[in-house]
């Protein structure tokens, strides 16, 4: 019997409400799930590694009990790069024994690099803001010849609008670059995609359908007297939105640009129309959203399970 589930999570805070909801609806359907901690692994896969390095025997005896369907739910938003680094190697060595990963290997790296998913949509024509990785030859005129003010800058690796500012003028542009440890290739600078709205959107794609959409108000997230950015954990709250056409079929081309099975887009309407800001290859739920998670299971399991 193969119809087994495996989530992979970051065990140091254990497993969260999310998690265990999944699980929970899995089982509903008969489906047994182990769920594995990536901190159980030794240190030496804290750095990425190729799949002929990885050898897990703890994740291969899951496999042989049946566990051949993956979700990685290690979350990057409270997650340190050596376990991030974990997950990364279990979704390496799964993917390169064929197992299915709900969101497969370069799907979970575009949701830890962001540099990576910016470069990867860019190649399918997605709108998306001008983004690059802040490098210790940019100026705080470099910056302001190529990006204007205001600009974003991020960090590279993150979510729930966690390291994210909206620097509005020279004087904080050049008092943000004193800090050395924007040079470490860890941070990113974005063109500031001015809302034209008083929300965004947020479009779920799961397996190549859009199946969710809603839109946040948006927040200022301390950086700003104005409202740009949508973030429940900054204050935004959660509105009905249908997404229009134009809206689901950009977040189909960004999801299909990351080979993405599962994922959730943000979306700024702006004046020349809706550019993509993010990706959330991992998104996270509280309670009250279990019917996103019932209909993500369902469709999980209608089209890897059910036949199994």
């Amino acid at each position: 019997m193969k119809n087994k589930v495996g989530i992979i999570y970051n065990g140091t805070k254990g497993a969260d409400w999310a998690i265990e909801y999944f699980k929970t609806e899995f089982e509903s359907k008969g489906m047994k799930v182990a769920l594995f901690d990536a901190n159980k692994l030794d240190e030496k896969y804290s750095k990425f590694q190729t799949s002929e390095d990885i050898h897990l025997p703890e994740i291969e005896k899951l496999t042989k009990q049946g566990h051949t369907t993956w979700m990685n739910r290690i979350y990057p938003s409270e997650s340190e790069e050596s376990i991030i680094n974990k997950g990364l190697n279990i979704t390496s060595w799964l993917s390169a024994r064929n197992h299915t990963m709900i969101n497969p290997l370069p799907a979970c790296i575009a949701d830890y690099n962001k540099a990576f998913a910016y470069e990867a949509m860019e190649k399918w024509n997605v709108p998306t803001p001008k983004t690059e990785i802040i490098n210790k030859q940019m100026t705080a005129k470099s910056l302001k010849d190529s990006y204007g003010l205001p600009l974003i800058i991020k960090t590279n690796t993150g979510g729930k609008g966690l390291g994210v500012q909206k620097i509005n003028n020279d004087s904080e542009l050049e008092n943000i670059l004193e800090n050395k440890s924007l040079f470490k290739g860890k941070h990113l600078v974005q063109e500031f995609a001015k809302p034209s709205k008083t929300y965004d959107v947020r479009v779920g794609v799961i397996n190549g359908e859009a199946l969710i959409s809603y839109a946040r108000t948006l927040a200022t997230n301390g950086s700003s007297k104005e409202a740009w950015m949508g973030s429940c954990h900054h204050g935004s709250e959660i509105i009905p939105h249908n997404a229009s056409e134009e809206e689901k079929r950009l977040a189909i081309m960004a999801s299909k640009s990351l080979g993405a099975k599962l994922n959730e887009i943000d979306i700024q309407i702006t004046e020349k129309g809706p550019v993509v800001i993010e990706n959330n290859l991992t998104p996270g739920y509280d309670e009250g959203e279990e019917r996103w998670i019932k209909l993500i299971v369902e469709h999980i399991y209608e089209t890897h399970l059910k036949n199994e």
